[in-house]
């Protein structure tokens, strides 16, 4: 994608989840005065007092839930501003983990994360490490057996940061890759952009795919 294409998505979608924040913030200060009018009133004055007191939390919840993703998805435009940039990788993970949770559910599997156990700067593409991770994703989603869960987690290793995608239980036990998947291979110009390495994982009880990236400390 062009440059002018790239900072054009990242300019809107920055600009309408910002706009999307202050319309949930206004619902969560709006919330915050009937309950407060609500604890004036008392149970007795007011007949449907449970009733809204029940709907509150609901709103307050859904809020909460609103903004949360929304402000991931704010961080998401924004990673598209700049080619390079430092990223802690445990609040990265979280970020995918919460954008990815609807892809998912339509695939009936449970998304987890296992993060690094000390937070870790890199610098990176941002918006191409998303882009590839995300693949990897939807490569284990589709091949997870409904019920399962796919595992995204993070450690230090000699060669560097990996990063491993895995699927439980594999909805073919017998599946063997030794090689990078077809529909993977379209990401190599990206993984050489990253200067990171893609490869599958297949042992007895573990599939999944793992990417290595360059270790870089500030």
């Amino acid at each position: 994608m062009r440059k002018q294409e790239t900072a054009f998505i990242s300019k809107i979608t920055a600009g309408v989840t910002h706009e999307f924040m202050n319309v949930l913030s206004t619902i969560k200060e709006t919330s915050g005065l009937m309950e407060d009018l609500l604890a004036l009133s008392g149970d007795a004055s007011f007949p449907h007092h449970e009733k809204f007191s029940k709907t509150l939390i609901i709103i307050k919840k859904q809020v909460r839930r609103g903004m949360e993703i929304s402000g991931m998805l704010n961080k998401f435009a924004h990673s598209m501003e700049e080619p390079e940039a430092w990223v802690e990788i445990n609040e990265l993970l979280d970020q995918i983990a919460i954008l990815m949770q609807r892809f998912a559910s339509l695939k009936r599997v449970r998304l987890a994360i296992n993060p690094l156990e000390s937070p870790l700067d890199i610098r990176i593409d941002p918006f191409r490490l998303q882009l590839i991770l995300v693949a990897c994703l939807e490569y284990c989603f589709d091949r997870t057996a409904s019920g399962g869960v796919v595992t995204l987690q993070s450690h230090k290793t000699k060669k560097g940061i990996s990063i491993q995608c895995l699927m439980e239980p594999c909805s073919n036990s017998k599946e063997n890759v030794q090689e990078l998947p077809n529909e993977l291979e379209e990401f190599q110009e990206t993984l050489r952009g990253l200067n990171a390495k893609l490869f599958p994982i297949s042992s007895p009880g573990q599939h999944g795919l793992e990417l290595i990236l360059p270790l870089m400390k500030k």
